[in-house]
Formats: structure tokens, C-alpha cells, sequence
């Protein structure tokens, strides 16, 4: 019997199907026609799958873009994201037995399909498990999803097909930025969909949760400033925060670097990303603030978040007041939020949401010129936080990590607070970071 009648037997909708593209062993391209009540749909799809220790396949599809995989005449294109996990029969109490040796041979390898998700017309999620089905807003359910799609992160199943689809972007856009350049400008950094953003820092611009033809594993996005809470008008009266509101910069690019000594100034280099991309030719009057996360160790890793002014430097707020200001006064004000949006909940606790003070709390140093502020944050001057990083860094393939920045307002004329930006990292790999632009 061959895989499309047997497919059938268990899946009535099935209609065809076959390989386009065996990327690896864990990862592939496929084309489905699935039968609905009164017509067909086709969909093509990434496939890819991982085995547990405990004999658990996870299974993961979601639609992408593929030169071999035409429309079917007569068929509209579907979009689908899914997967499910299939389980082992692990123990006699499974089964309902109830003496282990009753297990036969036949039984011992079975397996049941024990979750599958679905999206519905109405755009809510449903996991079907073997209690029933529960139905979930798409928001929430999507996040679950995204972890399945973090136990098949390591066999590069994603890196792959996301490689092609910035390929096919690249290919499609009409520029002369020069070759090599990686991260994207963005109007609404987290949504945008356009293929024609150039790629200018060393980590790429992405999306997460997942979105088809967007990176999801290793790149870098802009939350949604309501996702933080800031002080309000009345605070110093009330105590009450608010939604923080959209920043006043977008987040234009994010490096992630190594070197064997610590990186600094990273702004002044004049092959790096603030001179040579963020500062050059019409963008002169732009004000970059940047920020340079370093991380102390054998290897020094910097991760490092460009945020260029929407508007030009008002002189008369509390952010120029900020950037013309003396060291003492930057340091009892740039406030850091964090936030934990996907990961282990003894991450989520190590690093909390509690906003912090960091000149307070670290070594902070200060690269100021006219067209840009650099910031950089020694996590290795606080034994504190050196140790919550770099437990963080154990999990950092897992986690979805935001961040934002922003002057803390002490006086009602500084109030509401306002973000400065704010920043998504999903799935960092430690492997991708590069070495820095050389100092001259």
C-alpha cells in the first residue's frame, strides 16, 4: 500500500500530496491538497520533525514560499501552522494494565497522537488531545506552538528555509547597499512583511511569534510599547503606571558580537553599523541612541540595539536633558525593563520585570558625539547580574527575551514616562555572533 492510501485511511481530507524538497534529515518542503466539504485547497508547507529521548516525535508544518511548488489550477493557496506530538505508549499505567508484564510485544511500540493543533476560520487555535478539544485565542495557543518549533530549532530546519526566503528577498529588491550587511530598517518593525528592507546589523530583523516568510529563530524584532507598564501623569500622587505607548525611536538594527576582550565604543568604528549605515550620506542628522549590552567571559559577547530618533532631538525634553547631561545625572536616570515573553518559568523569575536603574546597579560608560549616544552595560561589574546572565545564556536558544529603555521621570513635568525603545530577541544562537568592525 503506498503513503498516499494509507494517508487516507486516517486522514479523510487528504486528497494528494508529495516531496518538493528534501532540505535534511529532519526538514523538508511539501505540497498537500486537502479536501474541504465542496472544494480543494492546496498548501505548501515546511515540514519538519525532531525524536525526544523519551521516543516522543514532535512534528511542526507552517506555510512558506517555494519556486517548485506552483498553485494548483482550480485551487486557492492555503495558509496553515501546526504541528503535533506523538507519544509512546511509556508505561503499563498508560495502557490501563495493570501488571507491566501484560504489555504484549505488538503494544509496546505503539504510539498515540496525544496533540495536534488547527486553526479555525474564525482565527482561533484548537488543541485536540485525548481528553477532548480546547479551544484557545490564537494569541495564546500560537506561543505553545512556538515551542514545538524550539525542539526542532537545533537541526537548523528553520535557518534553512528562512536562509531561502531572505535569498528570494534579497534577489527581489533594487539596491546598492554593499553585500554582507545584516539587519532591516522598519516602519513597524514587528509587522512589516516587506521584502525590500535591507539587512545592516549582524543579527536579522525577524518576527515572534512565528509568521510565514518572517524569521522567528535567531533575529530581533520591536514589541508593542503596551506590552510595559510606566509611570503616569498622577504617579507621584496616585502610584498608578500606564501602557507605555509607541517609543519615540524604532529600533534599526541589532549586532550580536564575540571577541576574545571586552567590546567598547562600539559606535565609533568606522566600518560598523552606526557609521557606516545608520550615519551616512542622507542620514547625517539622524540621532542615534545605541545600546551595548557586555557580557564578560572567556569570550566577550556585546549585543548591541540601534534606536534612531523618529523626529529630530528636542532640546527641550528629558531624553536631550539625558543625552547633554553629566555622567551622575545618566546614571540616576536610564531605566531598563525586562521581560521574559517565552522560556522556562525559573528564567522568567530569574529575570523578572522589575525596572532597574542601571547605573545604579552596573558599570555603565557613555560615548557621546552630536549625532549619537552610545551606552555600554558591563554586566560583569555586578556579581549579581553577571550570574543571572549567564544562567539566562544556558537557556538563550529557548527564550524570547524583551527589553526597553527609558529616563525615569521624577517630577510631574517629566511625566508620563515615555519609552525610548523597545527591543524582542528570539532564539538567540550563541554560535552566530561575529567578531566587531575593526577600531580603524
Amino acid at each position: 500500500m503506498d503513503l498516499e492510501s494509507t494517508r487516507r485511511q486516517w486522514d479523510l481530507t487528504f486528497d494528494h500530496g508529495y516531496v518538493v524538497e528534501s532540505i535534511d534529515e529532519h526538514t523538508d518542503v511539501i505540497h498537500l491538497s486537502l479536501r474541504k466539504q465542496c472544494s480543494t485547497q492546496d498548501f505548501c508547507l515546511s515540514r519538519c520533525w525532531n525524536r525526544d529521548p523519551d521516543g516522543s516525535y514532535v512534528i511542526v508544518y507552517s506555510s512558506v514560499e517555494h519556486p517548485m511548488c506552483q498553485r494548483t489550477r482550480g485551487m486557492s493557496r492555503g495558509v496553515m501552522f501546526g504541528g503535533w506530538i506523538i507519544s509512546p505508549f511509556s508505561s503499563a499505567s498508560a495502557l490501563n494494565v495493570g501488571k507491566p508484564g501484560s504489555i504484549t510485544p505488538e503494544w509496546s511500540s505503539a504510539c498515540l497522537v496525544t496533540k495536534v493543533v488547527k486553526l479555525q476560520h474564525n482565527l482561533w487555535l484548537e488543541w485536540f488531545c485525548r481528553s477532548g478539544r480546547i479551544s484557545l485565542p490564537q494569541r495564546i495557543v500560537i506561543a505553545q506552538v512556538a515551542g514545538l518549533r524550539e525542539l526542532c530549532d537545533h537541526t537548523s530546519e528553520l535557518r534553512e528555509i528562512e536562509k531561502k526566503d531572505l535569498l528570494i528577498q534579497y534577489m527581489a529588491t533594487d539596491t546598492t547597499e554593499p553585500h554582507g550587511q545584516a539587519s532591516l530598517y522598519a516602519g513597524d518593525v514587528c509587522n512589516t512583511r516587506s521584502p525590500k528592507l535591507i539587512n545592516i546589523g549582524s543579527l536579522t530583523k525577524g518576527k515572534w511569534p512565528f509568521e510565514a516568510g518572517l524569521k522567528s529563530t535567531n533575529c530581533w524584532c520591536a514589541p508593542d510599547g503596551d506590552n510595559f507598564r510606566v509611570r503616569g501623569s498622577n504617579y507621584l500622587h496616585d502610584r498608578k503606571k500606564v501602557p507605555a505607548g509607541q517609543p519615540f525611536a524604532e529600533l534599526v538594527a541589532v549586532d550580536w558580537f564575540v571577541d576574545y576582550r571586552r567590546i567598547d565604543n562600539i559606535c565609533s568604528r568606522p566600518s560598523g553599523t552606526c557609521q557606516h549605515s545608520l550615519l551616512k550620506n542622507d542620514y547625517q542628522e539622524s540621532f542615534v541612541f545605541a545600546v551595548n549590552i557586555q557580557v564578560p567571559g572567556p569570550r566577550h559577547f556585546s549585543i548591541v540595539y540601534y534606536y534612531r530618533l523618529r523626529a529630530p532631538l528636542d532640546k527641550s525634553s528629558l531624553f536631550s536633558r539625558f543625552v547633554h547631561g553629566d555622567d551622575a545625572f545618566r546614571n540616576s536616570r536610564l531605566k531598563l525593563i525586562p521581560s521574559v515573553a517565552l522560556g522556562p518559568w525559573v528564567v522568567q523569575r530569574a529575570v523578572g520585570t522589575k525596572p532597574l536603574i542601571v547605573g545604579r546597579a552596573l558599570k555603565v560608560v557613555y560615548h557621546s558625539r552630536p549625532n549619537y549616544l552610545e551606552v555600554d552595560i558591563d554586566i560583569g561589574s555586578s556579581t549579581v547580574a553577571n550570574n543571572v546572565v549567564r544562567f539566562v545564556l544556558g537557556y538563550v536558544r529557548t527564550l524570547v527575551v524583551d527589553m526597553c529603555f527609558l529616563i525615569e521621570g521624577k517630577s510631574d513635568g517629566e511625566l508620563p514616562e515615555r519609552l525610548i525603545g523597545t527591543s524582542r530577541i528570539a532564539h538567540l544562537e550563541p554560535d552566530a555572533a561575529v567578531p566587531p568592525p575593526p577600531v580603524v
